[in-house]
């Protein structure tokens, strides 16, 4: 693992690569939170980097997806919870390593796709929410 200290427009970021650089996509954690990023050759395009996991900010439904492909582990929330920021959802564990999936929003959760033992692929449905708070 890799750890740079970069900055960018007078912001400084903490960033730890978390896989093989030449995969693709790559982890990354930027400040304490994961992205996944395409790295380019340097006379391509810039990295692009995509919040993991994905979950949609604003009001109304929103859906949480697999940020990675693993194993639920377990799940920590029920349809009809209210879950604050940072709160645990689930737990995947992938390559021995145990993933915590925290809720990045306020809101009632609706439906959970997902149960203990359950296999995900990236971007399997994990958990909805059905409001904001």
């Amino acid at each position: 693992m890799k750890r740079y200290r970069i900055t960018l427009k007078d912001q400084t970021f903490d960033v730890e690569v978390l896989d093989d650089p030449l995969s693709s996509p790559v982890r990354v954690r930027v400040n304490g939170e994961i992205f996944a990023v395409t790295v380019e050759t340097p006379a391509g395009p810039p990295s692009t980097a995509a919040p993991l996991p994905q979950q949609q900010q604003g009001p109304g439904p929103a859906t949480v997806t697999a940020p990675l492909p693993g194993a639920i582990k377990s799940v920590a929330v029920r349809p009809g919870q209210r879950v604050t920021v940072d709160d645990e959802l689930l737990v995947i564990e992938a390559m021995k390593m145990d993933n915590v999936i925290r809720a990045q929003r306020d809101g009632v959760l609706g439906a959970v796709h997902v149960a203990a033992g359950q296999q995900v692929a990236y971007g399997d449905p994990l958990v909805e929410y059905v409001e904001n708070s």
